[in-house]
């Protein structure tokens, strides 16, 4: 079996979805999620953090360059397994397999769809968005923190911010587990704990990012 075979096997293709998903996962929403939850603290700690992260600019970017790769690797992997998957169900012409799937695991393109759209919102909104300067310690600096307040005066803003995490965290539910099983952990059908973790963590991801917006805009009340 060649490469190409080899990749796009159906065992290539889920692992592929898989790493691509766990590097974004690892590199970008975790250390994302730890650097928003400054905002809690104040102007000062988030915009020390904010000019600190914009030091880092070479590793910074490399990591973006990372990012999007894996993106694109994992938009196109899960396209192709979505489809395949549908193939499949079509031809087997049963509907049992579909009801023992969960919520998110049905949703899963439809949910993957959204995330890219936040992704691209995102970018317009905050890192391709000229920013106000503010002063820090006597020195001139971003303001992040002002520049969130400025976006989430918005009801409407916020309103999409939120609704988008829910997406996140019914994708990340699944693919969490999805992807220990794919590395060969047996993950069981009911009662599973890598079933439960992966809801749990989550629902802790999206909860954090969707109090951020909600924050900020109580707090230009």
């Amino acid at each position: 079996m060649d490469i190409k075979q080899t990749v796009f096997s159906s065992i290539g293709q889920k692992l592929l979805l898989a790493t691509s998903g766990l590097i974004m996962f690892l590199l970008f929403l975790i250390p994302h999620m730890g650097g928003n939850i400054l905002f809690l603290f104040g102007p000062d700690i988030f915009n020390s953090y904010a000019e600190h992260l914009h030091q880092l600019v070479p590793i910074v970017i490399g990591i973006e360059v990372l990012m999007m790769v894996s993106i694109s690797v994992h938009m196109f992997m899960g396209i192709r397994v979505a489809l395949e998957n549908r193939t499949a169900h079509d031809k087997r012409l049963s509907q049992k397999s579909t009801k023992e799937r969960s919520l998110a695991a049905r949703l899963m393109p439809v949910s993957g769809g959204m995330i890219f759209i936040f992704i691209i919102k995102h970018l317009l909104d905050f890192t391709l968005r000229a920013k106000p300067v503010t002063e820090l310690h006597g020195h001139e600096v971003n303001d992040v923190y002002g520049m969130l307040l400025d976006k989430f005066t918005q009801p409407g803003h916020v309103i999409f911010y939120v609704l988008f995490m829910v997406a996140v965290g019914l994708h990340l539910s699944h693919a969490l587990q999805s992807a220990v099983q794919t590395y060969g952990v047996y993950v069981p059908r009911k009662g599973s704990r890598i079933k439960l973790l992966s809801k749990l963590i989550a629902i802790g991801m999206a909860s954090t990012f969707a109090i951020i917006p909600i924050i900020a805009f109580l707090h230009t009340r």
